[in-house]
């Protein structure tokens, strides 16, 4: 079966929109509209009829759109989104892919809370309007129906740089995960900020690229330290995964941590405490994250217009890694 992106790219126009001339948008240029038209009369596409009913009817479903669930840093987030859910009456659903969004797209549920870099900013902005809003957790958008509920992420580079300038580092590294991570690419600006602001520097040449897993940080940690007699005595991690890996790879190479090599991550997920030495990090109340974006969701399904820019809650902990 023919789908809308299917039909995006027949047309050579993008899948927002494709988007728009399904949904009869008087935004789009006729000779758009006709191209898009015959690209879906040609590959037999058909909007699903089933989800416009529920959408005309409300489904009392909520979508949450996630990139993936490699980690444990979800389950809590999804805890706190669920019993908001459950609270109202309502149910939820859980998509993750990275590029198929078929219930997005066709409005299955009565909103979204999304954290999911794979869709476009151009999609969202496409799709939300007053009958359909939208919650993001993983960027900023300027849309009436769309609200962000963001982590306070350079907070937690400031909290994170001032401890270890405190304990004498003067010389601090970095460890990113995906550039396309808005949350990773947020704290690698922080770190920089505030390292600034204490007169310091992250050289490009301490900035460790991995993917926000145990084994990337161990791998990207351990070619870092082959190649560089010369590095850092701390570094920060922009999660906790990542950290742990790399306190192996300094370990395994015949290094102390922190004696050498000081950690700070960030997430406090359960496993930090438990790493050898425990992780120092950045607590972030992830359930409490999850709670506000869903009751968030609600208050515009309710047409609430007067919104208070929410503030997620993070700590510091002081742990044996730093």
């Amino acid at each position: 079966m023919a789908t809308l992106k299917d039909v995006a790219k027949k047309a050579n126009v993008s899948v927002a929109t494709a988007s728009y001339v399904m949904n009869g948008s008087e935004l789009i240029t006729k000779p758009t509209k006709d191209k898009v038209m015959l690209a879906a009369k040609e590959l037999g596409y058909r909007p699903n009829g089933n989800a416009k009913n529920l959408k005309k009817n409300k489904s009392n479903i909520i979508g949450f759109f996630l990139s993936g669930f490699t980690g444990p840093f979800f389950n809590e987030l999804l805890e706190g989104i669920q019993r908001t859910v459950i609270k109202r009456g309502y149910e939820m659903v859980v998509c993750a892919s990275d590029h198929k969004h078929r219930l997005l797209l066709e409005q299955y549920v009565d909103g979204a809370i999304i954290l999911n870099y794979h869709i476009s900013d151009e999609l969202l902005d496409s799709l939300a309007n007053d009958k359909f809003p939208i919650v993001v957790l993983d960027r900023e958008l300027e849309n009436p129906h769309i609200n962000q509920i963001l982590l306070p992420n350079k907070l937690g580079m400031e909290q994170a740089v001032n401890h270890l300038v405190d304990q004498g580092h003067q010389r601090i590294g970095f460890i990113a995960g995906s550039i396309e991570s808005f949350d990773g690419e947020s704290r690698l600006e922080g770190i920089k900020e505030s390292l600034a602001e204490k007169g310091l520097t992250l050289y490009d040449s301490d900035l460790i690229r991995a993917d926000f897993t145990e084994i990337s940080g161990l791998l990207s940690m351990n070619k870092f330290l082959e190649e560089n007699s010369d590095y850092p005595t701390a570094f920060v991690s922009a999660n906790d995964e990542m950290a742990m890996g790399a306190i192996k790879a300094i370990q395994q190479k015949g290094r102390k941590v922190p004696e050498d090599i000081a950690l700070v991550g960030f997430d406090d997920i359960d496993l930090a405490r438990y790493a050898q030495p425990s992780l120092t990090t950045i607590r972030v109340q992830k359930k409490q994250w999850g709670q506000t974006a869903a009751e968030t969701l609600f208050d515009m399904l309710e047409n609430k217009k007067e919104f208070k820019e929410a503030e997620i809650p993070i700590e510091f902990i002081h742990r044996h890694s730093s």
